[in-house]
């Protein structure tokens, strides 16, 4: 009964739907980096039904416009995902892990978990590739019906452990495991997952599409196609699937023109990508016939995932443990002292290591120095290190961006045989057996290095725990950062630009955000008009800019390097048409502008720089057009074989009928000043034009009267 779905629903929490310890140990790995691969947390939550169930609430809990919230459903997931962020993305991840670390576990339950699992992906890899085929206008619709079309599994599982795992677990999903479950629960899975359909906003026909997936052939002759395909898909992907039933194939010809030839190499694709997946999450499935030892090893594959899960939970217990200690308000910048001793303290109860020097970077003399702490000898704060490769352990940790150690060195006879002087002064110095030295690095900032003091034991023990002492020293640097800890006079300017840095890449990710949304709805829109070729073109030059404004955005961040150092084969004809194709629709419209253009089609590919071209392009056309009067008029020329010296160039002039340039601006025209036309028409623009120009080594040159201005580019062949 539906009124039982909804029933079950009201009282079961999605947000603790089960995953397998296989999927949340890589999702886990991927969030503990500092900056998290947002397309590799996609591509695994797009694996797993649990998770992805978890992102249709959470969708719906933040008031997404998401696949969670439309109801046409023509949002992705990669949208979905975009919009939540990484942040809410690691949250959950985070919450999975330390959910599935306190469920109850069993053989039975990951048998079952990794069987609905393998299911789940399969009928929804088949059932995109059956939308391609039928040309059904989402087939990423298709794929998420398909991943969830059995997620009311879950649910009843999760909310009737016992009963349903022991009564259901083993059977096949035929008509006998849905009578099962309509005597023990008195509904069915197919029946509470699409109640979750349709609770979290979904599409009716994705709610159809679950709700029907058992059903007889002839009951959806006239339905949905989305019916149809996960109806077809989830038969496919069934363990009682034969190749030799011919009523299926005949019935996926009649419902949706799909040869069988066609549908078995569906079927062999799709196999062998889940395979593919099956290695890397290194899952091991239960076969039918497997012999003693095999199933003895795939038992022990998958208690030895549980155990490594609980290890991931406890590393997050106990650095969410050490980020709750140096948020206290004793960790401020006039009290480094006791930042020390909390850092010390963690240290001896995390990994029992009772002695630590932590090194600051100092950016103007490019060393590394030492902070002695209230209870450590003075003279350390008098070692400082340059940072040159193979000087230290320490500054190679640097330099390296990772771990280093001095146990390479260990020999029976010298045990610092081949270390530097500083290096065996600070094994003299601690008294242990060597030292581990863990770069601490946040948001790409170099704060320095935290050497640790261990013997031979500690040290093959703490070695496999590797990330979490990454993490660790992480932490470390984030407040030092964050709480501008042990700064003074010398260090102020060094704190000022790792701000200004930091600000960089906060505004960075913000912006990316937005840039990718934008990105993802012109796919949307592209598809919309399939059979429009210059909208279709349109969209493409848009999209291209938006990648070109990524990467504009990513020079903030990378060393500098000269634009025209970065050439191709550069049509400019083609860039300028596709630019005022933009314009037409955008700059132009607000003032009625009217644009001409006079392009020498003798013009072959140019090696340069397309984006500085763009770039160069758009700033003369943006300047023009703020410049002019309404009803305004533009002219664009391109000129091959302009002889300059005795060498080569083409030009590239663009002219306007305005009212010209104040005459005292000329002067100054292409240094950043004030235009007395508002806006850029004299300003920051032009500057930019005329370095972007230089490193192209190219010239440029302006005429201005009172009938209007013209610039003129000349580019070497």
């Amino acid at each position: 009964m539906m009124q039982q779905a909804i029933q079950i629903l009201q009282k079961a929490d999605v947000d603790k739907l089960p995953s397998l310890p296989h999927i949340l140990l890589p999702l886990l790995h991927i969030c503990q980096h500092e900056t998290p691969s947002f397309d590799e947390l996609a591509k695994l939550i797009k694996q797993d039904p649990g998770l992805y169930a978890r992102v249709y609430s959470t969708c719906l809990q933040q008031q997404c416009d998401s696949i969670a919230a439309q109801s046409d459903a023509t949002q992705s997931l990669d949208q979905a995902l975009q919009q939540l962020g990484i942040n809410t993305l690691k949250s959950i991840a985070t919450t999975a892990s330390v959910q599935q670390f306190f469920s109850r576990t069993s053989l039975e339950r990951t048998d079952f978990l990794k069987q609905h699992w393998f299911h789940s992906l399969y009928c929804a890899t088949v059932a995109q590739s059956i939308a391609k085929h039928c040309h059904y206008k989402n087939p990423d619709e298709a794929y998420a019906t398909g991943l969830l079309h059995d997620i009311g599994q879950l649910i009843l599982e999760n909310e009737y452990p016992d009963k349903y795992t022991a009564t259901l677990a083993q059977l096949s999903e035929d008509e006998n495991f849905h009578s099962l479950e309509q005597d023990e629960f008195n509904t069915t899975h197919h029946q509470v997952g699409a109640e979750l359909l349709k609770k979290h906003g979904a599409s009716s026909f994705m709610y159809d599409a679950v709700l029907y997936h058992h059903e007889a052939f002839e009951r959806i002759q006239d339905a949905h196609p989305l019916v149809k395909i996960i109806n077809l898909a989830n038969r496919l992907t069934n363990s009682y699937f034969k190749e030799e039933d011919r009523r299926i194939f005949d019935a996926a010809e009649e419902l949706l023109g799909l040869g069988k030839p066609l549908l078995l190499e569906i079927l062999e694709k799709s196999q062998e990508r889940l395979s593919n997946i099956t290695q890397t999450l290194e899952i091991k499935m239960t076969v039918h016939g497997m012999n003693g030892e095999t199933t003895k090893q795939k038992n022990a594959s998958d208690e030895f995932k549980q155990v490594q899960l609980a290890e991931q939970v406890r590393n997050i217990a106990l650095l969410d443990g050490l980020h709750q200690q140096l948020s206290q308000s004793e960790v401020k910048a006039e009290n480094p002292d006791a930042f020390l001793q909390i850092v010390t303290r963690q240290l001896g109860i995390l990994f029992s290591i009772r002695q630590c020097v932590l090194f600051l970077y100092h950016t103007a003399s490019d060393r590394v120095n030492a902070v002695a702490g209230k209870n450590q000898p003075s003279q350390l704060s008098d070692i400082s290190i340059p940072l040159t490769t193979g000087r230290s352990l320490v500054t190679d940790a640097l330099l390296e961006k990772q771990a280093t150690h001095s146990f390479d060195y260990d020999t029976p006879d010298k045990r610092t045989d081949g270390l530097s002087i500083i290096d065996r002064q600070l094994l003299s110095l601690t008294q242990q057996g060597g030292i581990i030295c863990l770069p601490m690095m946040t948001n790409n900032i170099t704060i320095g290095t935290l050497l640790l003091a261990v013997d031979k034991a500690q040290y093959e023990a703490l070695w496999k725990q590797l990330p979490l002492l990454t993490r660790f020293g992480n932490e470390i640097a984030y407040t030092i950062s964050a709480n501008s800890l042990f700064s003074d006079a010398s260090h102020r300017e060094d704190e000022q630009t790792s701000q200004r840095e930091q600000l960089i890449h906060e505004v960075l990710h913000e912006v990316r955000n937005p840039l990718s949304i934008m990105n993802n709805y012109l796919g949307i829109l592209s598809y919309r008009l399939e059979k429009d070729k210059a909208a279709q073109e349109d969209v493409q030059t848009i999209k291209s800019e938006i990648e070109r404004v990524s990467q504009i955005l990513n020079r903030l961040t990378e060393e500098p390097e000269s634009p025209g150092n970065e050439t191709t084969s550069v049509d400019i004809n083609s860039i300028i048409t596709d630019l005022s194709n933009v314009f037409q629709n955008s700059l132009f419209t607000d003032k009625n502008i009217k644009i001409s253009l006079e392009l020498d089609r003798g013009i072959s590919t140019l090696q340069s720089n397309a984006n500085a071209l763009k770039q160069i392009y758009t700033n003369l056309i943006k300047n023009a057009v703020e410049a002019l009067p309404a009803n305004g008029k533009l002219m664009v020329y391109t000129q091959d074989n302009v002889n300059v010296d005795g060498k080569q160039h083409i030009e590239l002039s663009i002219a306007d009928n305005g009212p010209g340039i104040d005459k005292n601006v000329l002067p100054q025209l292409f240094s950043p000043v004030e235009s007395t036309k508002g806006g850029e028409h004299a300003g920051l623009g032009l500057t930019i034009v005329k370095n972007l120009v230089n490193e192209l080594h190219g010239s440029i040159s302006c005429k201005s009267s009172d009938k209007g201005t013209s610039f003129h580019i000349l580019l070497p062949k």
